[in-house]
């Protein structure tokens, strides 16, 4: 249950809502060019804090299906008219993939491997 408590820390969920909804409105009220807006905050800022919430989500063992909330406020960025309808669900997926590879990452070289049973030769006693 501790690990479950360390999951819901507010201090990396807080990054949650600013990074969906209150950077988008900010950069679209600035006077930078529309390259700079997509590249700066779409592509760069958004893909490492996806690839730090899969990280920050399998050091602290949380549930698979919290990876599922970055996305989905993303989503409603989209919704909200903060972010293009043109792709940025393109980029919603995206985010989920790469945080989902971030999640996933190093499963090989768990501690558990070695004593799995092997199948390739049939079942031994054991």
């Amino acid at each position: 249950m501790k690990r479950l408590k360390e999951a819901f820390d507010w201090r990396f969920w807080v990054w949650v809502p600013i990074l969906a909804l209150l950077v988008p409105f900010v950069i679209n009220k600035t006077a930078l060019s529309v390259n700079f807006k997509i590249v700066f905050s779409l592509f760069i800022v958004n893909m490492i804090f996806s690839i730090i919430a899969g990280a920050f989500l399998r050091k602290h063992g949380a549930f698979w299906y919290l990876l599922f909330i970055w996305p989905v406020f993303f989503l409603a960025s989209i919704w909200l008219g903060l972010n293009s309808h043109m792709y940025g669900y393109y980029l919603a997926a995206l985010y989920f993939v790469i945080e989902l590879f971030a999640f996933t990452r190093g499963q090989e070289e768990e501690v558990d491997v070695e004593n799995q049973i092997p199948v390739d030769g049939g079942f031994r006693e054991i």
